[in-house]
């Protein structure tokens, strides 16, 4: 099969098991969040322009904890296939609306670099914190666990707890008594690999 066809073959899937999709929909204290609403923003988000009846909501789906709402939706779409450079098929576009695809690999860059900032933003609150910590202690913490960090940090140094990256691995901790290293593990959830991400006492 040629890659010309290839890019005719459309793969409709439902996202249930192999890709649950959580949504997390902020609201105001005041407003009630519905299946309606839910779908509504969900066919919406980041530019996305899907039909409404691609997203299933259920109202016991829902659960709302009081400014915030974590809602589990079945979205129904398409995918186009295509071969790769050893001939072997890969994801290449998603729909996204009424004959609106975008690339995937794209999509995934895009959703890296948003990860990337929030990652360099929290481990600049860590620093901020250990800093603060030494000011009143005269010493780093002086441990390669960062649970035990976090837990001295938090509250008194740190309002919110910062454990792990937005690629969902603990943040790394290295510490001495003058000096500290923090690292993201990347999206390759490797430590010590091109894509990490560290924060040093020095800087």
């Amino acid at each position: 099969m040629s890659k010309r066809t290839s890019w005719k073959i459309f793969a409709c899937a439902v996202l249930i098991a192999a890709c649950a999709f959580f949504v997390i929909v902020h609201t105001q204290a005041a407003s009630k969040l519905d299946a309606k609403l839910a779908r509504k923003l969900i066919s919406r988000v980041a530019g996305i322009d899907l039909n409404k009846d691609a997203v299933k909501v259920q109202d016991k789906d829902i659960s709302v904890l009081g400014s915030s709402a974590t809602v589990v939706a079945q979205i129904e779409t398409a995918f186009r296939f295509a071969h790769d450079e050893r001939g072997e098929w890969r994801v290449a576009e998603i729909r996204t609306g009424n004959n609106k695809w975008e690339d995937v690999d794209l999509l995934v860059r895009a959703v890296n670099a948003e990860k990337q900032a929030r990652a360099r933003a929290e481990l600049e609150t860590l620093a901020t914190a250990l800093k603060a910590f030494r000011r009143e202690r005269g010493f780093y913490p002086t441990t390669d666990n960062e649970a035990v960090v976090v837990d001295q940090l938090s509250p008194r140094y740190m309002k919110d707890t910062v454990r792990v990256d937005p690629w969902h691995t603990p943040y790394l901790y290295e510490g001495e008594r003058d000096r500290f290293v923090l690292r993201s593990a990347g999206a390759d959830a490797k430590a010590n690999t091109a894509d990490d991400l560290t924060r040093e006492s020095g800087e």
